[in-house]
């Protein structure tokens, strides 16, 4: 996901003319690593600079829920990190997107999978790129 949205990023900027210029190539330079620092710089960047808002939309939420997961693996071993145990609504909102959206359980801050959890989670990056490229290609007249 991140590869698909940070080129999409790369074609809006080619396509802005922005590096045709002294100012626009210092820009590049200086702030094109900010863009894809984060999901929500992402998204901030999308809004901001292209007029593409996603952050809040449903396929971005479920999708939001499937980042939070990867950052549970990745850096909580397979527990809720500090980060995303750090304040109760967050914390409990959080358990509830994880079974809500992809089956996934937190029993105390392990996260455990169900049978149905991957197939879930597959369905969850499909729509995202696809609710992603419809709200792109709703703002920007650009083959991707």
């Amino acid at each position: 996901m991140e590869v698909h949205v940070d080129r999409s990023l790369e074609a809006l900027v080619a396509d802005s003319g922005l590096s045709l210029s002294p100012l626009g190539t210092a820009f590049l330079s200086r702030y094109s690593d900010d863009m894809s620092r984060s999901w929500d710089a992402r998204y901030d960047w999308l809004a901001d600079g292209f007029g593409v808002t996603i952050k809040g939309d449903k396929f971005q939420q479920d999708f939001h829920t499937l980042v939070e997961i990867r950052n549970a693996i990745v850096h909580g071993s397979g527990e809720l990190t500090k980060r995303q145990q750090a304040g109760l609504a967050k914390f409990v909102q959080l358990r509830k997107r994880m079974e809500s959206v992809v089956n996934v359980r937190v029993y105390g801050t392990r996260i455990v999978f169900a049978t149905d959890s991957v197939a879930r989670s597959l369905n969850v990056a499909s729509d995202f790129v696809r609710g992603f490229d419809q709200s792109l290609l709703a703002k920007r007249k650009i083959d991707y």
